[in-house]
């Protein structure tokens, strides 16, 4: 899980409220999300070699556990120091283009996007949509053929750690999931680690496009940064 909590650059307390997203509209003027230095010089999302149990994600019950790492922290060394090496001009632009980064993938969330859920066990693909609640607080998985009908609901900051295919390989993933893809399809392949209770669940999705792929990285590990220092969130 991520221990560096990156502090708000807003001051006042409707700022804040908007930082911590609470009653984000559902149209274009979802709430902005402010990005601060220090978040702004950590990097996306990496995962560490599989160590701690899980239970795969289904809904309302849990399944035999299998073995994967929670989240590692950013290695300062390395991505801090260099955003502490840019100049100032180059640190707002930073920041600037991850606000903006943020902001778009937030209002197209809360809408919803496309996605294909992949069921292991069976390695079935479904044709769903991900989508983020009005609070940011909770990233959805729902079917397409009917909304009601919720393949996962997974509280944002209880996300430990997420994967990718193209940067974690193979031993990270399922292996009836990886056997059932295509390699064009591996690329595009995520998977989400999350904790509820005591326990870990995980589920697997397959982005539409590798730009889509990296933006989800990079947007989620914000907003899970911004969640978990929510005043009424525990760890």
């Amino acid at each position: 899980m991520l221990s560096r909590l990156a502090p708000c650059c807003c001051s006042d307390a409707q700022d804040r409220n908007q930082l911590t997203f609470n009653n984000a509209p559902t149209t274009d003027d979802s709430g902005m999300v402010c990005i601060s230095e220090e978040l702004a010089g950590t990097r996306p999302y990496q995962a560490s070699p599989p160590g701690e149990e899980l239970a795969r994600s289904r809904p309302y019950q849990a399944s035999p556990p299998a073995a994967v790492s929670r989240l590692r922290s950013p290695h300062p060394t390395e991505e801090g120091s260099s955003f502490r090496s840019l100049t100032e001009e180059e640190k707002t632009a930073e920041k600037d283009r991850l606000q903006i980064l943020v902001n778009s993938f937030a209002k197209r969330a809360v809408r919803g996007c496309p996605c294909l859920y992949v069921r292991e066990g069976t390695g079935e693909r479904l044709s769903t949509y991900y989508r983020i609640d009005k609070s940011l607080g909770h990233l959805l998985v729902l079917s397409t053929k009917d909304r009601r009908l919720q393949e996962v609901s997974c509280p944002i900051a209880a996300i430990q750690d997420i994967y990718s295919f193209i940067e974690d390989g193979e031993a990270c993933f399922p292996p009836e999931v990886i056997k059932h893809l295509t390699p064009e399809q591996k690329e595009m392949l995520l998977m989400v680690v999350y904790r509820s209770g005591a326990r870990l669940f995980r589920f697997c999705l397959l982005e539409m496009s590798m730009e889509t792929r990296d933006v989800f990285l990079e947007c989620l590990r914000v907003l899970c940064i911004y969640a978990q220092s929510a005043p009424n969130w525990a760890t």
